[in-house]
């Protein structure tokens, strides 16, 4: 029975060629789009579950607040809070205690600078689940002057050779024995440490206060709770400790700190505060595009339903025949399912060859290189089977259950006509195709328009042509001298119009975060928390600053050094409603006195997503975090050759690394762009999906009406009003379709532009220019097989059937 079930479906998609090949190519396309948007999200939903006790890992974010109001929220957070919750509730198995370590580590001639490198307490390997590769998970990071190397790091320092007990030197300077070497942390981590040092290094350099300090922030705090813990009660013991541990000394300065419990595996999707360990994902946008996905495959599977129905006229004497030659209608369904099952199987084996040829390209535009890891999941295979299984029944079981019902005696004798209720759901199902499809150009559109505001705006500094260098770890006390070499050697190269230093750069967070500044005429009570920029007396010019009151920084004035900057946000949270108020002023900050030379007006540190900081710029001329260098050059690379050149004469034993402003500005967007380039993929997808479907539909209503449209043309009818008499009805569908997806649209896009300080205003064209293009790709669709008919020779038309 199966196989001759088999042979009639195989000959029905033979002799149907055009509708089996929309059918098969829709499913596989929406299948495809279906499983790499799955990979993706998957992917990202993915972060640290590799952890074994991801259950009971938990960071501490610290909000700090000024005299009640929230005034920072931090990923990381003071140094003591872990080791305080440790010794105070026996609910807390370990802790993590971490900071950020970025030298330049060397091993004879080789060196590096590393960028992921961190200090961290001993029971890293207990909390954290990385293999060592070498060393002893319970000792590698316990003594001071030791540390651990990830895998590849390890090759870079020593090849093939056994890094365990050899040394690296920290800055030229420091001898760091390496304990250990381990496994490489996996992509789907929020952080991806290179090099681990232990956190007894910096208590021997700075104290034992490092261990114990409220005040003093900028670490990263992880616990290990014991099992059985319920995480929202500890963390509302969390407060009572606080009081007691630090209460006395923050309202000292009428201050608050508060501390919150993020999941590990919930901090890449959720998690957006100062001091993240690198730039994390969107739940909501990756929900989005979970949502895409089923929007796709539904659509490729209404299709087939569509198209199904539609031809139920041309198969009512096939199914007329067989019931009056015995068949019953169980086994008429069973045959129909069959055939649903087949075409559903052959589009999921072209959608996995669709697959893994597209893959390469989607990862380049994921950002990500994800893989296609769902064919080892054995969880992957038991969805993709029961997935098959549920769209093949209910994708086939509608269109089963009409072709089974015709009544033998109506369809012999060609009375069959299509009922007012497969009308309708047709209809319905149509909508539902356009709506879904003019919602994710609506996204596509607002995503697009979002950026492009930001890039396109007004900045307040100038970020172009600029070549910026990371200054030297590895210096010594003659830095501020071979910095004047630098510096003017570079300078009095023709292509080169200047050359400032500086802590921090536009398009990152100021790494310096300080509290307790107030007026010199002000309370301790009266502090707050700013961002601080160390920069020297070129930094306003080359970047273009603007100085609304006073004066930038400048060699002219002696004892510069006790100067300070600040901009119009910092000047009005210091309680300046005029600006100018503020010139000649002292501040207060870490028991130093400082004047207020300028003030300069606010632009955009970071992204147009963030509002504007209250940053205080220290007048700091050796600083060495990074060099900011203006060209003007024409050969870029030659120019980089030269800088290359005298900064490894001038600063021997560190890398020359480098980057353009404007590129690592953008790269703020990124997750932004690679969200609206998926977006706009799929939701071209869709309409072609969609439109499928219409031609499949249409070519079906071109046939059906045959004969009515060779009346009409002997009638006099014209080929325009043919085309206007058919595609009318497809065209009112899609106009319900955009009148249901507008409210629907606004209300998804509207949340999602919540998430930006600055953001467009959702234009009446940002939903007409959607509906339009929807209208005339469908309009296009349409068109083709009803002039086909239109155009036939009337004779013809008129013998048909």
């Amino acid at each position: 029975m199966l196989r001759n079930y088999f042979l009639i479906a195989w000959r029905n998609i033979s002799k149907n060629k055009v509708f089996s090949l929309i059918n098969i190519l829709g499913l596989s396309i929406g299948i495809a789009a279906c499983l790499l948007i799955t990979q993706y999200v998957m992917h990202e939903m993915s972060y640290d579950n590799y952890h074994t006790k991801k259950e009971r890992i938990f960071r501490l974010k610290q909000d700090r607040y000024d005299k009640g109001v929230l005034s920072t929220e931090w990923a990381y957070g003071c140094s003591a809070i872990g080791q305080a919750l440790k010794d105070n509730f026996p609910e807390v198995e370990e802790y993590v205690r971490m900071r950020e370590g970025k030298e330049v580590l060397s091993y004879g001639d080789i060196f590096f600078k590393e960028e992921k490198a961190y200090y961290a307490s001993e029971a890293f390997f207990k909390v954290f689940s990385i293999p060592l590769i070498k060393g002893d998970p319970e000792g590698v990071l316990e003594r001071s002057q030791t540390l651990v190397l990830s895998r590849s790091a390890a090759k870079r320092y020593f090849g093939d050779e056994d890094p365990v007990g050899k040394t690296l030197k920290m800055n030229g300077q420091v001898d760091f024995e390496v304990t250990g070497v381990f496994e490489d942390f996996p992509e789907n981590s929020h952080m991806k440490p290179q090099v681990l040092y232990s956190f007894e290094t910096i208590v021997q350099w700075w104290g034992e206060e490092v261990r114990t300090a409220w005040m003093w922030d900028g670490f990263w705090n992880y616990i290990l709770l014991k099992e059985g813990t319920d995480p929202v009660a500890f963390e509302a013991k969390i407060p009572d400790l606080v009081e007691r541990q630090a209460g006395e000394q923050l309202r000292q300065y009428d201050a608050g700190m508060a501390f919150h419990l993020q999941r590990v595996d919930d901090i890449h999707l959720d998690s957006h505060y100062m001091g993240e360990f690198e730039v994390n994902g969107s739940r909501s946008s990756t929900y989005f595009l979970g949502v895409i996905a089923v929007f796709i495959v539904l659509i490729a599977w209404i299709n087939y339903v569509n198209l199904s129905t539609a031809r139920s006229m041309e198969r009512a004497r096939e199914v007329g025949l067989r019931k009056v030659m015995g068949g019953f209608r169980t086994q008429l369904i069973r045959q129909f399912l069959m055939e649903s099952s087949f075409l559903n199987v052959l589009a999921f084996a072209l959608a996995l060859v669709i697959v893994m040829i597209a893959l390469p390209f989607f990862n380049q535009l994921a950002g990500r290189d994800i893989g296609f890891t769902l064919l080892q999941s054995p969880m992957f295979w038991l969805i993709l089977v029961t997935v098959l299984i549920a769209g093949s029944v209910l994708s086939g079981l509608y269109p089963a259950f009409v072709l089974s019902s015709y009544k033998p005696v109506e369809v012999l004798k060609g009375k069959f006509r299509n009922t007012w209720k497969g009308l309708y759901l047709r209809k319905g199902l149509v909508i539902f195709q356009f709506v879904a499809t003019v919602v994710l150009l609506v996204g596509t559109f607002t995503v697009y328009q979002q950026i492009s505001y930001m890039r396109q705006q007004d900045l307040g500094v100038n970020i172009d042509q600029t070549l910026v260098i990371r200054a030297p770890a590895s210096v010594d006390s003659t830095y501020a001298t071979k910095f004047d070499v630098f510096r003017n050697t570079v300078s009095a190269y023709p292509e080169v119009t200047a050359v400032t230093a500086s802590t921090s750069i536009p398009g990152e967070q100021p790494a310096w975060n300080a509290g307790g500044i107030r007026l010199i005429s002000e309370s301790e009570q009266d502090s707050k928390q700013y961002r601080i920029i160390g920069a020297d007396h070129e930094f306003v010019d080359a970047y273009g600053l603007k100085l609304v009151a006073g004066r930038a920084f400048s060699l002219d004035y002696p004892n510069e050094g006790n100067s300070v900057m600040m901009n119009e946000s910092a000047a009005r949270l210091m309680g300046f409603e005029n600006v100018e108020d503020a010139l000649q002023k002292e501040i207060f900050f870490w028991g130093d006195t400082f004047r207020i030379v300028g003030i300069l007006k606010d632009y955009h540190q970071e992204s147009l997503k963030k509002a504007h900081d209250q940053i205080i710029f220290r007048y700091i001329p050796e600083a060495r975090d990074y060099y900011s260098l203006k060209v003007k050059a024409t050969d870029m690379q030659q120019t980089i050759d030269r800088v290359k050149e005298v900064y490894t004469s001038v600063f021997p034993g560190n890398p020359f690394a480098y980057f353009f402003l404007d590129e690592h500005y953008n790269n703020q967007y990124k997750a932004d762009q690679q969200f609206g380039r998926i977006t706009a993929l799929f939701s071209l997808l869709a309409i072609v999906i969609a439109c499928l479907g219409l031609f499949g539909l249409s070519s079906l209503t071109a046939v059906q009406r045959t004969k009515e449209i060779g009346v009409r043309k002997v009638l006099g009818a014209s080929v325009p009003g043919i085309l206007v008499l058919v595609g009318r009805n497809f065209v009112a569908l899609v106009a319900v379709a955009i009148v249901i997806a507008t409210p629907i649209a606004w209300v998804v896009m509207n949340h999602w532009l919540q998430g930006f300080a600055n953001r467009i205003t959702m234009s009446w064209w940002i939903f007409a220019l959607p509906g339009l293009v929807v209208t005339l790709v469908a309009i296009f669709t349409i068109s083709y097989h009803t002039i086909q008919a239109a155009r036939a020779n009337p004779a013809t038309s008129l013998r048909y059937e």
